[in-house]
């Protein structure tokens, strides 16, 4: 198949570049990535070129090169994860399994995780500490997986409770809670502790929120938008989630409170939603999605807001004409009404930004996040690209305000 970087890439600079992941071989085009992940020191990364396969491909001098391509999915890979402690990935797709990855012997071995669900696995998510993952299905579950030695297998305890699709998981940094968010529009919070696997949980919030047995519902947080994607903060105080009418929500978790009973705090996002998001330090987020842009949100004053886009160096020139998304969209049909251009008559025209475009992973890794500050992340896109970004001085993120 087509290598790792082909297809042109962009050197990194201030904006850090961009290299072509996956080239179709018939077609020789870009193809969209659906998911990737960093190993601990951001050496090598796995990446699924919108299929069934798993690419792990070695990062050196400033190129990659595909060392295993891991095809145990029949379906679709829909999410990636690879722990840094113990050099494990996890993996889920469309065909409603998840396998754990360990390299053996110079190759990746799978041990099939029994989900027990009957819809497409969504998302999935190592917890902090690698003793379990989460699996997000379309049954209107989630299943909380664990390795069981005696039939060597992870094997899973379904928690539900969701009125839709559940399409993301976070996991809270003491192990036994998780965050999930749902096409219902709500995120809910769910004690995630397993008797023999984990110690017996604190009352983290109090005791008005249950901790006594795995599914136990802590709390509700409604929205007005479909979940895409939850995330806490590395010490758990901040839980943030993104949904798809366009906005950003902050919530502070306290112990000894519920969190959300303080009241939600929502961003309204200046462009078309994001669908990733990643936290960079305990005061800062950065989001990605159907702008082809990533944004960063921070706390100033103990207010969270929108701070500036990381491509604004390029999009900055094409400002009010069509430097956004949602402006390329407009000129795009105005050009097709003014020319008679129909769908696949070559008009296309190529966007003021790296990614071209929806956004469709951000992650980092140990080595580019010491201490919990994020000095550099990636983003992939169903352009096919992965790109580097450098991540600026908090005092910089409010230079330049998003248009």
């Amino acid at each position: 198949g087509g290598a790792a970087g082909g297809g042109g890439a962009r050197p990194e600079g201030a904006s850090g570049g961009y290299h072509v992941l996956k080239l179709d071989d018939q077609s020789k085009r870009p193809l969209a990535v659906s998911a990737h992940a960093w190993n601990k020191d951001g050496t090598m990364v796995a990446f699924c070129p919108m299929n069934n396969e798993i690419h792990i491909a070695s990062f050196e001098g400033g190129a990659f090169k595909v060392l295993h391509v891991l095809k145990e999915h029949d379906q679709r890979v829909t999410a990636i994860d690879w722990g840094a402690a113990k050099n494990r990935i996890v993996s889920c797709a469309e065909d409603r399994n998840a396998y754990v990855w360990d390299l053996k012997d110079g190759l990746w071995v799978p041990t099939l995780a029994v989900l027990r669900i009957n819809r497409a696995a969504t998302y999935c998510k190592w917890s902090p500490n690698e003793e379990k993952f989460a699996v997000a299905s379309g049954q209107k579950c989630l299943a909380v997986c664990y390795y069981e030695a005696e039939n060597n297998w992870w094997i899973s305890k379904l928690v539900d409770g969701f009125e839709s699709s559940v399409l993301t998981v976070a996991w809270h940094p003491s192990n036994v809670v998780i965050a999930a968010g749902s096409t219902d529009c709500t995120v809910r919070m769910f004690c995630a502790a397993i008797k023999g696997v984990d110690k017996k949980p604190p009352e983290l919030f109090g005791p008005d929120a249950p901790m006594k047995k795995i599914g136990d519902l802590i709390c509700t947080i409604p929205s007005k938008g479909w979940v895409h994607d939850v995330a806490f903060s590395s010490s758990g105080s901040v839980l943030a989630f993104t949904t798809h009418d366009s906005a950003v929500h902050f919530v502070l978790c306290q112990e000894g409170q519920v969190p959300g009973s303080g009241g939600v705090e929502t961003v309204r996002a200046s462009g078309l939603p994001h669908v990733r998001m990643l936290f960079l330090s305990e005061d800062c987020v950065v989001c990605g999605g159907h702008d082809n842009n990533p944004t960063v949100f921070a706390r100033k004053g103990g207010r969270w807001a929108e701070g500036r886009r990381l491509d604004d160096e390029k999009s900055a020139k094409g400002q009010g004409q069509g430097a956004s998304a949602r402006n390329a969209a407009f000129n795009k049909f105005e050009m097709a009404s003014q020319q008679g251009l129909g769908e696949g008559s070559g008009g296309g025209s190529s966007l003021n930004t790296l990614h071209q475009n929806c956004i469709s992973g951000l992650a980092t890794c140990q080595a580019w996040a010491p201490g919990g500050q994020c000095a550099k992340f990636s983003s992939v896109g169903l352009d096919g690209r992965l790109c580097f970004w450098k991540v600026p001085k908090l005092e910089e993120l409010f230079s330049a305000l998003a248009v």
